[in-house]
Parts: structure tokens; sequence; C-alpha cells
């Protein structure tokens, strides 16, 4: 079996994943979530208690770990109503071999876990311990490193926090301002490197998304 180690993941370091999961009514759906790597057949799932990935492990208690450098699919994931109808197509999705749980068609690698514990990781998020049943891989051709493509998805996954932060206390405002400046140093960076491209589209969509979440939570105050 391929190794986590071949998939270039580093004990106690969090690798950017997707985590896709069913849903009490049987859907598919996915999430761009950090994992850090536990043991040479462990990884750790953080997920927000509010989200909809902590309900699904909850109940399924097993998932499938994406790996994928395609910055479409972190935001398409991220922001379902970037999709046709605001939501995820099942066409995404092809059910995992060993676990009852999706995983994305496109993603270059799949991990398929189970929780084997699961406790808490601060206040508002849980730990699940999770235990790999299976890891399989494309044979894909590697690809010339992009910066815009890497830099796309840096964007994408500060940007998940923003508006929760934006909508908070003094302090977590503070913590989206942050963010923004550095949204706002790797869209500089997609715009120099891959102009009139698909990462400076989702660029531009990604700052007018996040220009209406700044008017929504002054008009809050």
């Amino acid at each position: 079996m391929i190794s986590l180690d071949d998939l270039g993941f580093l004990k106690g370091s969090i690798g950017e994943t997707i985590v896709s999961t069913y849903d009490a009514d049987g859907q598919p759906t996915a999430a761009p979530m950090g994992v850090v790597m536990a043991g040479n057949e462990r990884l750790r799932i953080r997920p927000y208690l509010s989200s909809l990935t902590y309900k699904n492990l909850q109940a399924k208690r097993c998932a499938v770990v994406n790996v994928t450098s395609d910055p479409e699919l972190f935001y398409l994931t991220a922001f379902k109503e970037a999709n046709p109808d605001g939501k995820l197509s099942p066409e995404l999705f092809e059910k995992a071999e060993t676990v009852d749980a999706p995983r994305l068609r496109a993603a270059d690698a799949f991990i398929e876990v189970s929780v084997a514990e699961n406790g808490s990781f601060g206040a508002e998020r849980a730990e699940f311990l999770c235990a790999v049943q299976l890891v399989t891989a494309s044979k894909a051709l590697p690809k010339a490193y992009c910066r815009a493509q890497f830099a796309t998805i840096e964007a994408i996954i500060h940007a998940t926090r923003i508006k929760p932060f934006l909508r908070g206390d003094k302090q977590e405002r503070e913590r989206a301002f942050r963010l923004l400046e550095l949204v706002e140093i790797c869209s500089d960076v997609v715009n120099r490197t891959a102009p009139n491209s698909r990462y400076s589209e989702i660029m531009a969509d990604l700052t007018q998304r996040i220009n209406l979440w700044r008017k929504e939570s002054e008009s809050l105050r």
C-alpha cells in the first residue's frame, strides 16, 4: 500500500486536504481541511463543532481524505455557492472502496479512514484520530511548479476563516484583517504570475465575496 510518507505527509505537520463524507441523507459533501499525520497509518482530523464534517464523522465514523493540488477543487468545496445551483454536484464524487464515504473523482490520491478515537481540540473544535484503511493514488505525470496555483489555494484557506472572524469580537476582526492582508499578497502573486488564467478568475471571484462579507459585517455594527 502507498504510505502517507509517499504522499508528502510529515509526522506532526498539517497537510492541506479535502475531507469528504456522507451526510444524514446519504448525500456526498466535502470541505477543505488540514489533517495531521499522527503515525504511519494514523491521521488526526480537527473539524469545527459547527461544521457538517463534524456531524458526519460523528454519525458515520469514517471519511475520505482527498489529496489534490487543484485550486478549483479547494474553491468549489470551500464555497458551495460557487457551484451550479449553489451546491456540490454528486457527479464530483464516487464511492470509496473500504469505508462508507465518498471520494472526489478528480483528486490525485485518496486516503480512506475510519474513526478510532475522538475527543475535543479546544473549545470550538473536535479531534478524530483516524485509522488509515486504504491509500490509492493516480499515476498522473508531474507538473511544473506554478506559484499561482499554490497562492490560490493559500488564499482560499485564509478566506474560509475571514467571514466568521469579521462577524466576531474585536480580537477576531483583527485576525480577519491580518488574513485579508495575506489574501491580498496571494492575489498579487496570482495576477503577476498567471494573469488571465483560471487562477486569476478564482481570485477575482474570491475578492468579490470578501468585499461583500466586509460590507455585511459593517452593516451589522
